[in-house]
């Protein structure tokens, strides 16, 4: 025990602090250490704990200290590697995925160009067999073939499943149908030209009589142009046009566009018939006619109807009596309605002979 000294200062009786260990509990603290709930999370992150790794064998025992800090920030780090492998497995997955997607569409899409390579090498038969068509067609016309050469380019449009390239890596198909197309573009203007002479040719067929006069049906050839026997006096004469029979009332059709130049009545002939002038001298008479529509002058179309059938003047029975004239040549009606019956001349034939 260490006792006060006394010396000349110190009287007895004066307190004098204790300097024995343990004993002066009331010593500043001077330390640094924070307070409060951040400081008891310092103080509990830097506890320390011993991990101890213990062989099977005789060799040294391996012991090392980490705080809680530590660890924490190992735990974070593994997790973070963690979330990342994860989100990395997804997003190759789904790569995966869109990968096989884009193959399957790569096959589809080799199958449509495999279809597309035979329907253009189709397609380019075709305008080869069209070309010649168009040619022969305009020879027939006599009209200039330059337009089908040149469309047709001096080339062989057939050569069309090499797959090799081109200029420019255009494959020879895309060439192909790109001179296919400049051959059908020049071919415009052949057609124009073959559609100006139909055209014409249309023009020139319905200002001929061409048609057959009774609308709707075909009715009997009853007799035909030439030489007959009279069916009244008996005798020998020239049967001047073609007589179609039916009945009563079937309309009866201008057989060419012209004008109305006569319309009159013969008791002991024709009865009522009408006279049609129409271009490059052609004039068509319609004769025992029941009604008439028309008035001379008139103009009218080919196929308008001009009146109806019936059996007046000397007729034995309810028919057209029909006239065909080139000038003042009378010519067989026949020949003419030939061009546009669709059964042609071996009908009318069979027609009369049906009738007889």
């Amino acid at each position: 025990m260490i006792k006060p000294v006394l010396n000349g200062n110190l009287r007895r009786g004066d307190n004098v602090p204790d300097l024995r260990p343990g004993k002066n509990r009331k010593t500043r603290r001077t330390g640094k250490n924070p307070g409060g709930i951040t400081g008891s999370l310092w103080r509990f992150g830097r506890q320390k704990y011993t991990i101890m790794l213990v062989p099977h064998t005789e060799k040294r025992t391996v012991h090392f200290q980490v705080s809680l800090f530590t660890l924490f920030f190992m735990a974070v780090m593994f997790l973070g590697l963690l979330a990342g492998f994860f989100w990395f497995s997804l997003d190759f997955s789904g790569k995966e995925v869109l990968l096989a997607s884009r193959s399957r569409d790569l096959v589809e899409t080799e199958a449509s160009l495999d279809i597309i390579r035979d329907e253009v090498g189709q397609l380019v038969s075709s305008a080869g067999a069209f070309k010649n068509s168009l040619t022969d067609t305009m020879d027939i016309l006599g009209l200039e073939g330059s337009a089908v050469d040149s469309a047709a380019g001096g080339g062989d449009l057939s050569s069309l499943f090499a797959v090799e390239q081109t200029d420019g890596n255009t494959l020879a198909e895309v060439a192909d149908l790109q001179a296919l197309r400049v051959s059908l573009d020049d071919s415009v203007s052949s057609l124009d030209d073959i559609g100006m002479v139909l055209s014409s040719q249309k023009d020139l067929l319905s200002d001929i009589p061409t048609i057959w006069p009774l609308q709707g049906v075909r009715g009997w050839v009853t007799q035909v142009f030439g030489p007959s026997i009279h069916p009244f006096g008996k005798y020998w004469y020239l049967h001047r046009g073609v007589d179609l029979a039916f009945g009563y009332g079937v309309p009866i059709m201008a057989t060419a566009n012209g004008k109305i130049i006569k319309k009159d009545f013969d008791a002991n002939g024709f009865g009522n018939y009408l006279d049609i002038q129409h271009k490059y001298g052609f004039k068509t008479r319609y004769a025992h006619m029941q009604r008439q529509f028309v008035e001379v002058g008139q103009i009218v179309s080919q196929g308008e109807v001009i009146g109806t059938m019936g059996s007046t003047g000397q007729s034995t029975g309810p028919h057209l009596h029909y006239e065909v004239m080139i000038g003042t040549q009378l010519v067989d009606p026949i020949k003419f309605l030939n061009m546009a019956n669709p059964d042609g001349l071996d009908n009318i034939t069979t027609s009369l002979q049906r009738y007889q």
